[in-house]
C-alpha cells in the first residue's frame, strides 16, 4: 500500500503509540505495513531508466531530475551547485533528488535523453531547438552578457572608447567573445577599419598574443578576468553588459519530455535553484565558504566574484521581451543555422518555470 507524506506521519505517530502501549503491558496495535521491497526496488529500477525521470510516488520518495550545467563551478551557472551545497532539493515540494553533471555538450545531452535539464549558453539551446530539439527555456540564470574587457597590465586605455584602432583576440569567428566585441565596435560608433579581430583559441592561446603584443584587448568571463588581473597578467578594462544590451549568459532549459510528465518537480527544481541563488547572494559569508573551501577558489578572486559577478544572478528567472530580442540577435550571430530564426520562434521557446 502506498501512503502519502501525511499518512506517513500519521503512521509514526501510531508506531509511538503502539511502542507507549507495549511499555505498559498491552496488546501492541497492530499497524498496516510500509510498502514493499519490491516496490522500492522497482523505483529505483525506473529513476536509473532511461528516458525521463519518473513521477514521484504516492509514499513522497523524491522526483530524480538528471541535470547538467555546461562548466562546473561557474558563477553564471550558480543555483545548481549552491542548492547542492546548502542542501535545498530536500526542501523543495515535491521534493527533488538531483544528479548534477557537467560538460560542454548540454544540448546533445538533452536531445539523447540523458539529461532532463540543463544549465548553459542561450545560443546553444535556441540552435538546439532550431534543429530539433524538443524543450522549453524556463528562466535565466545569468540575465546579463556577463564578459569584461581585459587589457594589457601597461595598457594606457581607461575607457572603451581609447581602444579605438585595437586588435581584438577572441577565440574563434561566430564566439561569444567576437559577438560582444562587434557590440562594443557598433555602440562606439566605429566602422571596420577602426578595429580589428584575431583568432587565437583557447584562452591560453590569446594571452600569449596579449603578452606578446599581436592583440591588445580580449572579452572573457570574469572568473577568468579577474583571475589574470590579480596574478598581474592583465588588466580588466570593465563589463561590457550595458554596451551589449538586455541579453542573458546563460539559462535554465528543460526538455518538454520531463516538462510533460511531471511538471511540478521541474517548478520545484526552479523554485529551489532561485531561491539557492539567492541564498548566495545574499550572504556574502555563505558565498565565500562556498567559493573558497567548496569550489577552492583563491579568496582574493572568491571576494572579486562576489562584488562584481553574483549580485547580477536572476533571482527568479523571467526574461523580458527585450531580453529574448537579445537572445535572438546573439544566436544569429554565433550559430548559422539559425539565421532564419524569427522573435516569434524564440518567444516560443520560453515558458517561465512559474507557468509550467
Amino acid at each position: 500500500m502506498r501512503r502519502t507524506r501525511s499518512q506517513l506521519s500519521e503512521l509514526r505517530g501510531a508506531l509511538m503509540f503502539a511502542w507507549i502501549l507495549a511499555r505498559k503491558k498491552y496488546r501492541p496495535v497492530r499497524l498496516p505495513a510500509l510498502a514493499s521491497m519490491a516496490a522500492v526496488t522497482a523505483l529505483a529500477l525506473t529513476a536509473c531508466g532511461g528516458g525521463a525521470s519518473s513521477a514521484p510516488n504516492s509514499d513522497g520518495a523524491p522526483v530524480q531530475l538528471r541535470v547538467i550545467e555546461s562548466n562546473k563551478q561557474d558563477p553564471t551557472e550558480l543555483g545548481a551547485e549552491a542548492g547542492n551545497y546548502i542542501n535545498i532539493w530536500s526542501k523543495c515540494s515535491p521534493e527533488v533528488k538531483v544528479n548534477l553533471t557537467a560538460g560542454e555538450k548540454v544540448a546533445e545531452a538533452l536531445a539523447a535523453k540523458s539529461a532532463d535539464i540543463g544549465i548553459t549558453s542561450p545560443n546553444r539551446v535556441i540552435g538546439a531547438v532550431s534543429q530539433g530539439l524538443r524543450g522549453k527555456i524556463i528562466g535565466s540564470s545569468m540575465p546579463v552578457w556577463d564578459q569584461y574587457v581585459v587589457v594589457r597590465k601597461d595598457s594606457g586605455a581607461k575607457s572603451f572608447s581609447d581602444l579605438k584602432g585595437s586588435t581584438f583576440a577572441i577565440s574563434s569567428f561566430g564566439s561569444a567573445g567576437d559577438y560582444a566585441t562587434q557590440k562594443i565596435a557598433r555602440e562606439e560608433g566605429w566602422g571596420p577599419d577602426d578595429f580589428k579581430t584575431v583568432t587565437m583559441g583557447s584562452l591560453d592561446g590569446i594571452m600569449a598574443g596579449l603578452k606578446s603584443g599581436t592583440a591588445d584587448a580580449f572579452l572573457w568571463s570574469a572568473q577568468a578576468a579577474f583571475g589574470l588581473e590579480l596574478e598581474g597578467s592583465a588588466r580588466v578594462l570593465g563589463s561590457v553588459k550595458d554596451l551589449v544590451g538586455p541579453n542573458a549568459m546563460t539559462v535554465v532549459f528543460a526538455t518538454d519530455e520531463i516538462i510533460q510528465k511531471n511538471p511540478a518537480a521541474v517548478k520545484a527544481f526552479a523554485e529551489c535553484y532561485y531561491k539557492a541563488t539567492e541564498a548566495i547572494m545574499d550572504d556574502s559569508g555563505l558565498a565565500t565558504k562556498m567559493l573558497v573551501e567548496n569550489w577552492g577558489m583563491e579568496p582574493a578572486l572568491a571576494s572579486k566574484i562576489i562584488e562584481k559577478e553574483i549580485p547580477m544572478s536572476s533571482r527568479d528567472g523571467e526574461l523580458s521581451p527585450d531580453q529574448l530580442e537579445g537572445l535572438l540577435e546573439a544566436t544569429q550571430f554565433t550559430i548559422k543555422s539559425a539565421k532564419s530564426l524569427t522573435i516569434d520562434d524564440v518567444k516560443g521557446m520560453y515558458k517561465h518555470w512559474k507557468s509550467l
